[in-house]
């Protein structure tokens, strides 16, 4: 049986396991700590840099895995309004509230599926006001369902958020993936079109249009990890408008990851944590604590979902060889020389096309 889709519980609690045996790829997701995908190998390859254990992760859900993010980013004490009503979030980050709280409790299991055909699946919902934080947190009707597929050597992820209430309610959402490497950060590079960068505040708002920045340009190109600058935390970018994909480049195993998703997310967010090996590439639909910037909306993606909304956003990522990648180049490149070099035969259908 090539694809497989299944929940096993050990010591460590509830684990769902979607596996494709004949590219020896798998990922494992914790249900009960955010729908997290903490462990992801594709072709052989680790991709994601999960928790050292599960205690470890509900308690620091955003630091591994692929965390799930309603809101993303920051958003100063909390606190901020949209179209006139005021929210209050928990603080939980120094004064600050930090992506959201979906990542860190449990979903709803709906469907476990292994297509012999094609692949396996995961899928489960969110529902804000089962919540016990809902009163003081996200008050509103708005389901989530998301569903993790693998397939070969790749891996796909598709949530979809409906506003089931009566009113329009704020919106943001965005992915923290960890993309693990190994070896020394000038091994690892990393790719992405992106257009601006921005720049927050003390306090992390952004006030201040963005801007085309030397980081942008040496992205565009390719960029060490050793070469990304070291004193600043995090950096945010609205991406160009036909690009949304990052890659990865692991020297160390030859591998490239392929990073792509929908036009859902025009923002990047490029992070690199200090307590493991990982780059953290985070495509979100807004910037951080976009409602309390005071740019216009279609400079920070600060939007509501409508009464009745359904809004589907898609991403998925790959593993491919490098090594194999080049090969597959250099014949292309061989089979053109031939392609030309026969057309200049002393033939009658040669001899119409040669220069």
């Amino acid at each position: 049986m090539r694809f497989r889709a299944y929940e096993e519980t050990g010591a460590s609690g509830r684990a769902i396991v979607l596996a494709d045996t004949e590219h020896d790829s798998l990922a494992i997701i914790a249900p009960d700590v955010g729908f997290n995908m903490i462990r992801c190998r594709l072709g052989g390859h680790e991709t994601i840099e999960g928790p050292p254990d599960r205690q470890t992760l509900a308690l620091r859900s955003s630091e591994f895995g692929v965390p799930l993010l309603w809101p993303p980013g920051r958003i100063a004490r909390g606190a901020f309004a949209f179209r006139g009503k005021p929210y209050a979030y928990p603080v939980h980050e120094g004064i600050h509230h930090l992506h959201g709280e979906i990542r860190m409790r449990p979903w709803n299991v709906v469907s476990l599926e292994a297509d012999q055909e094609g692949s396996a699946s995961a899928t489960a919902e969110f529902r804000f006001e089962r919540t016990e934080a809902s009163p003081a947190y996200y008050p509103h009707s708005v389901a989530l369902r998301m569903t993790w597929r693998l397939c070969g050597k790749r891996v796909f992820g598709t949530i979809e958020a409906a506003n089931e209430g009566e009113e329009e309610v704020p919106f943001g959402f965005g992915l923290h993936p960890y993309f693990a490497f190994r070896g020394a950060a000038e091994e690892v590079a990393f790719k992405a079109d992106a257009a601006l960068q921005y720049f927050a505040d003390a306090d992390g708002v952004c006030r201040r249009m963005p801007v085309r920045t030397g980081l942008c340009e040496e992205m565009g190109e390719e960029l060490t990890l050793d070469r990304l600058p070291k004193d600043v935390d995090h950096f945010v970018f609205r991406m160009k408008e036909d690009a949304r994909h990052c890659e990865i480049f692991r020297k160390e195993d030859n591998l490239r990851i392929r990073f792509d998703y929908d036009r859902g997310f025009p923002y990047l967010i490029v992070f690199k944590p200090a307590w493991m090996n990982a780059l953290s590439l985070e495509p979100w639909s807004c910037i951080s604590d976009a409602n309390n910037s005071p740019l216009p909306p279609k400079w920070t993606g600060a939007a509501g979902l409508q009464a009745g909304e359904r809004r589907r956003m898609e991403w998925s990522w790959q593993a491919e060889s490098m090594e194999g990648e080049a090969r597959s180049e250099q014949e292309a490149s061989k089979e053109q020389t031939r392609s030309k070099q026969g057309a200049r035969l002393p033939s009658a259908e040669g001899s119409r096309y040669a220069r």
